[in-house]
């Protein structure tokens, strides 16, 4: 016969005999996100023979050459024209894989011989390194909503962990976002913590990594400093010295070794290559499509009423190094002034991160902050949306308003990047990675907005979690995505429809830039409407 539970009628709970062990507290919680990692693991194997693009070697190129070459050459090798441009951080990993590399497959980390190298183990070893070094972010969106209910919980894991985004850009077209995105938001949940050291150590480790994740930065001096370096001078001052030695010390860590053997110049050459052109090969859906398109209706114009236009000689979105244009009649756009527009964008979440330092807020500011990147920035590749799109997915559950901003705005995301596969076999994946996108949001926001409302409906004690969603929005308001939202993602489905099917029909294989353009000018109205809402929701937060 077991034995009887024990009732401790002071704290009104049972409690097990002593023979019997209990659960762990988080079991629960361990197992079922890790379930959720280990769907989206087979489907990531299931791509392992899919499509690659040429980051592929780029990274495979990497491997060699911090395998084969002493560390102050990893930076000045011209071996291929893939020469390493991210920061030391990630240098030193693609040399830690190498060692594993080599035991696969030694002829991947030969700096010769491997030049466009893609044997069956070579790829099966890359394409598992992005997987792997998917921990980080399944381990950071765990410890980012530990605190919410089980129902969020699952939303939160799904958004991020089944992101088609992610799908497409890591383990198809080939890149370590999920890993750099799993740091990123690691710091965000320590900054949530109050922890404001851990955050900022995570925060200098990522840009260490990616430089690229410094378009965030200004937003972290500013919360840094006023939310840690307070109490006043003698204390505050303290503190400021303690986070600056630790940022410190980890800049030290990636760059010392290359400062030690005269090698800094060279490095930062290499990570700032500003001579490529203002937009990336496809036209990565920011403000400057409009600038471009503008300029060269002004110059047709122009032509045609007789005044002499000197089209540029080259491609602005070439990509390659030395390929910057100039523009025919608008003033040409340098890296100085794309800068400047960025800090001018970022400037009022600036304002409100340094008069009311608030954790809570400080992942929304950082995510506004990349989208202020992402539009504004020099030679934007179409994958940064990722760097606001997935922070953006902790708060949309905050309220309706925010899940339907969510919904379009990712939507918009992973439907940009559809020109990164562009190969027939490829066409089926990348659309029903979309479309099981849009029904798991749809059907998710809509459960979880229905129960919240009948909740609240029955209780007229305020919740815990209020204080944490959007200001000036009614929270028992439902998931409904309006006319308007709904006009635009048709106009997707026209796009789409057009490219593939319409223009072949019409034009052949003539003027073969257009759908791409099309594209383009459409995700760059979302992405702009995007920023509009996120510029709007932090100037009305309280």
């Amino acid at each position: 016969m077991s034995a009887p539970l024990k009732v401790d009628h002071a704290n009104s709970r049972c409690s097990a005999p002593k023979g019997m062990k209990k659960s762990p507290k988080n079991h629960q919680r361990i197992s079922g996100i890790w379930w959720f990692a280990l769907v989206a693991t087979a489907l990531k194997l299931l791509l392992i023979p899919a499509y690659r693009s040429t980051d592929f070697e780029v990274h495979r190129h990497w491997l060699a050459l911090t395998h084969s070459l002493p560390l102050y050459r990893w930076y000045s090798d011209t071996t291929s024209p893939w020469t390493i441009d991210y920061p030391p951080f990630f240098a030193y990993f693609e040399k830690f894989l190498s060692f594993f590399a080599s035991l696969v497959d030694p002829t991947m980390t030969h700096l010769h011989k491997g030049l466009n190298y893609a044997s069956p183990l070579a790829i099966l070893f890359q394409r598992l390194s992005v997987i792997f070094s998917d921990v980080v972010l399944i381990y950071s969106i765990r410890k980012l909503s530990k605190d919410l209910k089980k129902t969020e919980k699952f939303l939160i894991w799904a958004l991020i962990i089944w992101s088609p985004g992610l799908f497409i850009v890591d383990h198809l077209h080939f890149q370590y976002n999920g890993f750099l995105l799993g740091m990123l938001l690691l710091s965000l949940s320590y900054l949530e913590e109050g922890r404001d050291v851990m955050g900022g150590f995570v925060f200098a480790v990522l840009l260490c990594f990616k430089h690229l994740f410094a378009v965030a930065a200004p937003v972290y001096f500013v919360y840094l400093f006023r939310h840690y370096c307070r109490g006043g001078f003698v204390k505050g001052f303290g503190r400021l010295v303690v986070m600056g030695s630790v940022v410190l010390t980890v800049f030290a860590a990636a760059y010392g070794p290359f400062a030690y053997y005269g090698q800094i110049q060279q490095v930062f050459r290499r990570m700032f290559p500003f001579g490529r052109g203002l937009c990336h090969a496809y036209w990565a859906p920011n403000f400057w499509v409009f600038y471009i398109i503008l300029d060269k209706l002004l110059a047709f114009l122009s032509v045609k009423l007789g005044f002499n236009i000197q089209a540029p000689t080259a491609s602005f979105t070439g990509g390659l190094v030395g390929d910057s244009s100039p523009f025919a009649v608008l003033p040409t756009i340098t890296p100085l002034i794309t800068l400047i527009t960025v800090l001018l964008a970022i400037t009022p979440c600036l304002i409100k991160a340094w008069r009311d330092p608030q954790p809570r807020m400080v992942t929304r500011w950082v995510a506004y902050a990349y989208a202020c990147g992402f539009l504004f920035g020099w030679h934007v590749h179409e994958k940064a949306s990722l760097h606001f799109v997935i922070p953006l997915s902790i708060t949309a559950l905050k309220s309706a308003e925010d899940a339907k901003h969510y919904f379009f705005l990712s939507m918009v995301s992973c439907y940009s990047l559809f020109p990164l596969l562009f190969e027939a076999q490829e066409y089926p994946i990348k659309v029903s990675l979309l479309l099981l996108h849009a029904i798991l949001m749809w059907f998710g926001f809509s459960s979880h907005f229905s129960e919240s409302k009948v909740g609240k409906a029955s209780s007229s004690v305020p919740e815990k979690d209020d204080k944490l969603r959007s200001p000036n929005i009614d929270r028992n308001a439902e998931f409904v995505v309006g006319w308007c939202g709904k006009a635009y993602l048709f106009g997707l489905f026209v796009v789409e429809i057009w490219g593939q099917f319409l223009h072949p029909l019409i034009f052949g294989n003539r003027l073969p830039f257009l759908p791409l353009m099309m594209i383009s000018i459409y995700c760059a109205l979302g992405m702009t409407y995007s920023w509009i809402w996120q510029l709007r929701c932090i100037a009305k937060s309280r």
